[in-house]
């Protein structure tokens, strides 16, 4: 399995005295991928099965309960920061981004993991002897064989009714199946990987609207209560929806203002195309996903593309990760 370096992030820009507007363009702009949901892609390579998912399996999807989300966390291994940022210190769930993974060496053949392609990802100081991957160090492990990972994240419903279920890690399809579970996407399970969270990708062909809302708020918790509230993410998810937010807006502002105009940012304008004609991100989403991208996936686990999911930003059939979500409760 291919790991696609994809962009999954809002990101808001807090730059007073326009926070109001400039937060909401750039909200717009990570939810790009939001907007016209489908299951598949455009090509008509996919079964049928997997191109329709009904209103009434999505809200048999919300009315599941996931009884192991903690154990799922835990397995993680995030760990705390002496200096959480002010307003997520009553969070749940750790920022993946911080601490930073840190590490000083003597000749550059001595790092523990690989150098990234992607230059926004880290700092290397070879005169010095340091380097810093932006994630905390579980995110810089993963991301150094993500390329080859396999792992698929399965369910097991506990009994007929189909309500309750648990979620655990597989290092294939195979391995699941075998066991008697059921994918429901690729990669390790994490903090988006629920059903009730896949419901909410499913819902909504346009979240763009209710997104910017949430881009408004000038700070984290209030950006987490309307990712709950106002798209419906659970609270695990949206906060790493939100971590990821404020990750972005550090490290992607000044580029997402240079390449849509500070006026345009200003007015909403951002007309420009997400993509040129060889399928290369724009710079503004470029940096987002290069930046937040590994920390977001490595955390939240149910990607858009590694659930089968399409998005305004066209991909190729080969990126996504087709996945048949009507086998939760085909045998009813």
């Amino acid at each position: 399995m291919v790991v696609r370096r994809e962009m999954y992030n809002i990101c808001s820009l807090h730059l007073f005295p326009f926070t109001v507007q400039l937060a909401s363009m750039v909200l717009t702009l990570g939810v790009l991928q939001l907007t016209h949901l489908s299951i598949g892609t455009e090509s008509n390579q996919l079964p049928e099965k997997i191109m329709t998912v009904s209103k009434e399996q999505i809200e048999r999807l919300k009315s599941t309960k996931l009884t192991n989300g903690d154990s799922v966390y835990e397995r993680l291994n995030l760990v705390s920061t002496r200096k959480p940022r002010r307003r997520t210190k009553k969070f749940v769930t750790l920022d993946p981004y911080n601490p930073p993974y840190r590490q000083s060496f003597k000749n550059v053949n001595e790092l523990k993991y690989p150098i990234p392609d992607t230059a926004e990802l880290f700092e290397l100081n070879e005169k010095r002897g340091t380097f810093v991957f932006r994630g905390q160090e579980s995110v810089a492990k993963w991301f150094s064989t993500a390329d080859s990972n396999t792992d698929v994240c399965a369910l097991r419903f506990e009994d007929d009714s189909k309500i309750e279920y648990q979620l655990r890690t597989f290092a294939s399809t195979n391995d699941a199946q075998a066991v008697g579970y059921i994918v429901t996407h690729s990669s390790h399970c994490g903090t988006c990987s629920s059903l009730s969270n896949l419901a909410t990708y499913l819902e909504y062909r346009n979240l763009t609207t209710v997104a910017r809302s949430c881009g408004r708020n000038r700070n984290a918790k209030k950006i987490k209560t309307c990712l709950m509230n106002d798209v419906g993410f659970d609270e695990p998810c949206a906060e790493t929806w939100t971590y990821n937010i404020l990750h972005t807006t550090d490290h992607c502002k000044s580029i997402c203002v240079k390449h849509y105009g500070f006026w345009n940012v200003l007015w909403g304008k951002m007309d420009k195309p997400h993509t040129d004609k060889h399928g290369n991100l724009n710079p503004c989403l470029q940096c987002d996903e290069n930046t937040s991208g590994p920390g977001f996936k490595y955390v939240a686990g149910r990607t858009r593309r590694n659930s089968g999911i399409i998005s305004a930003i066209h991909r190729q059939p080969e990126e996504i990760h087709f996945v048949d979500h009507s086998l939760y409760f085909e045998k009813e």
